[in-house]
């Protein structure tokens, strides 16, 4: 336990300190716990002491009195003492700061991950809501958009009866001129609003149905498990140049079709 903190960290009434490098330090972003030998500054320290220490020996002290070395002795076996007590306790407060900073984590992410399921529910019923509003409101505004293309029909019929009749005689070029820049105007109207109604019809009816897909291809069911596995399987066939293009296209669109009819 005691080797999972470096031995250089100290903890004083202001934070934590590193008696190597004679200041303060935030342990929980160095490598002061558990990896605190691979430390830069662990590193220089011990190589600095160690050649400090071959600097200091030579062969005279090699022979030294029974009284100095039995001092130099009782040194070296109490001092590991009063270390391994230090460590014990600035572990025991590293570890209650790191379960603090942990719980503080998890507690943070536990309400980010509740507001997202919360979300994620939000817009299952948003889509399905819309699909369902949807289909009832698309058959309404196809009746629409009929009535409409008709209507254009029938001004593309007016021209060519006014451009008939001018022809015949029976109408003089005033009138024809008159009744054809009005015909003309009603048929480029609506010809335009057509043209936007349908390219707005067909964004709306993309943007659902793959809003609805996606919901269906996360939704874990027997149906959806198999239309994924048939997906998987058609990927792979084109892949390896076993079907065409065109059939593969073909194939996908029925596949993706069975998701949402």
């Amino acid at each position: 336990m005691s080797r999972a903190v470096c031995p250089g960290l100290e903890r004083t009434a202001s934070g934590y300190v590193c008696t190597y490098a004679q200041r303060p330090i935030n342990p929980f972003q160095w490598y002061c716990f558990g990896d605190y030998f691979e430390c830069p500054i662990y590193v220089q320290y011990m190589k600095t002491k160690s050649a400090q220490a071959k600097a200091e020996v030579k062969p005279s002290q090699t022979v030294q009195p029974l009284q100095q070395a039995q001092q130099q002795t009782q040194q070296v076996v109490t001092a590991p003492v009063t270390v391994t007590t230090t460590r014990v306790e600035t572990t025991g407060d590293a570890e209650d700061e790191l379960i603090r900073n942990s719980e503080s984590i998890i507690s943070k992410f536990e309400g980010n991950a509740k507001a997202l399921n919360d979300k994620w529910k939000d817009y299952e019923n948003s889509v399905q809501a819309t699909r369902q509003s949807w289909e009832l409101e698309k058959a309404r505004l196809k009746r629409y958009i009929i009535i409409l293309e008709r209507i254009r029909n029938k001004y593309s019929e007016d021209l060519k009866e006014i451009e008939l009749r001018k022809n015949m005689g029976l109408i003089n070029d005033d009138a024809y001129n008159k009744l054809r820049d009005s015909i003309q105007k009603k048929l480029d109207k609506i010809s335009d609003k057509l043209k936007e109604l349908n390219s707005r019809y067909q964004d709306v009816e993309t943007t659902i149905t793959q809003h609805y897909k996606r919901l269906l291809m996360t939704t874990v069911t027997p149906e959806v498990s198999k239309l994924k596995l048939s997906l998987a399987k058609l990927e792979e066939m084109y892949r390896d140049g076993k079907i065409s293009k065109e059939v593969y296209e073909k194939l996908k669109a029925e596949i993706e079709g069975g998701v949402i009819s």
